[in-house]
């Protein structure tokens, strides 16, 4: 086998594991101030763990920071994604599973306010 049959063949099989990979996320609200709203933990296809993701409050809205460490005085990601698609797919599946753990917190409030609004009639 040629060496551009084998680097096709091996583009190929990389490719179908990469959309084999399920991405999901789980955030953390961030209860303190400053601008890290959530802390989030990406679980690649149930075999992979990645933490020290965070949802930060940019100047144009929420983004996604990577894991970094200090490296000469700069910071460097530790895990990124390679390609565009996966980077895009890692991004959406994070801001998802943020606004979920918001939307949830919401529901959380929302009945207990109305637990406690229960509570009072019942005592007059």
């Amino acid at each position: 086998m040629s060496k551009s049959m084998e680097n096709t063949a091996r583009k190929r099989q990389s490719e179908t594991r990469e959309a084999a990979i399920g991405v999901s996320a789980r955030a953390y609200l961030s209860r303190g101030s400053g601008p890290t709203l959530a802390n989030i933990t990406v679980d690649l296809g149930g075999e992979y763990a990645i933490k020290g993701l965070r949802v930060v409050q940019g100047k144009d809205g929420p983004f996604v920071a990577m894991p970094q460490r200090m490296v000469k005085g700069e910071y460097q990601d530790v895990v990124f994604p390679v390609t565009k698609e996966a980077r895009e797919r890692l991004m959406n599946t994070v801001l998802d599973a943020y606004e979920q753990a918001l939307e949830q917190t919401a529901k959380q409030s929302e009945e207990q306010s109305s637990a406690r609004g229960m509570n009072m009639a019942q005592t007059m």
